[in-house]
């Protein structure tokens, strides 16, 4: 337990550091409080400020192969609400790759596959549903439109969350990861958006993707 509260005040510090004036105080006072509730003492925090920017960035390829367009829409997702940045490589396979510190890394990585596995288990079964399978037309069309529903869902439950318990800071890329992914030089990607024709679909998405829900041992305390 202790560990965790002293992992939540390194964070703050870490933000502290990288986040404008307004913001930056916002951190540190938050940290302070914590310090004063759990017994932090100042040289451990004085340790911590001395290691916080030599935090490793790695570059991990999250999946490869031949991903269909809504796996880069969730990873984009995934990278917007975990503090890491998405990209891809072409070729044969296809490389998604996320980039951050080790720590946002594996967790937007856990997460993302944890996402993964849910979507495609949620939209074989809503497939699997008399009606739909009474439909001689669109099929691939209709699980389409269905995922897309899902990750409007997932979206605004993550937004939910971020505007609901104060999580604007806990989102900010640090400028240091910025900065290595700047110097990938990369070039802009395909369209991978989606146009949705059944709204019904759409929305049976939207709302299973609205009930998606993190393993608590992932969610920022």
């Amino acid at each position: 337990m202790k560990d965790k509260r002293f992992m939540k005040i390194q964070k703050l510090l870490a933000l502290a550091n990288d986040a404008n004036d307004k913001e930056s105080m916002s951190a540190l006072a938050k940290a302070q409080e914590l310090m004063l509730a759990y017994g932090i003492s100042e040289e451990q925090v004085f340790d911590y400020k001395q290691s916080s920017f030599e935090e490793k960035v790695v570059d991990v390829v999250v999946y490869q192969g031949k991903p269909q367009k809504w796996l880069y829409r969730l990873a984009g997702i995934i990278a917007w609400n975990f503090r890491v940045k998405f990209y891809y490589v072409a070729g044969t396979p296809v490389k998604l790759h996320f980039l951050g510190t080790k720590t946002d890394v594996e967790i937007a990585d856990i997460t993302f596959h944890y996402a993964k596995g849910s979507i495609a288990y949620c939209a074989r079964n809503y497939m699997q549903r008399p009606e739909i399978k009474r439909k001689r037309k669109r099929k691939w069309q209709l699980k389409q439109d269905y995922i897309e529903g899902y990750l409007v869902g997932l979206r605004a439950q993550f937004l939910t969350q971020v505007e609901t318990k104060g999580y604007e800071l806990a989102l900010q890329v640090p400028e240091y990861v910025q900065k290595e992914f700047d110097q990938l030089s990369l070039v802009p990607g395909k369209d991978t958006s989606h146009k949705t024709k059944d709204m019904v679909a759409f929305q049976e998405g939207v709302r299973e993707g609205e009930q998606f829900r993190q393993k608590e041992s992932l969610e920022y305390k």
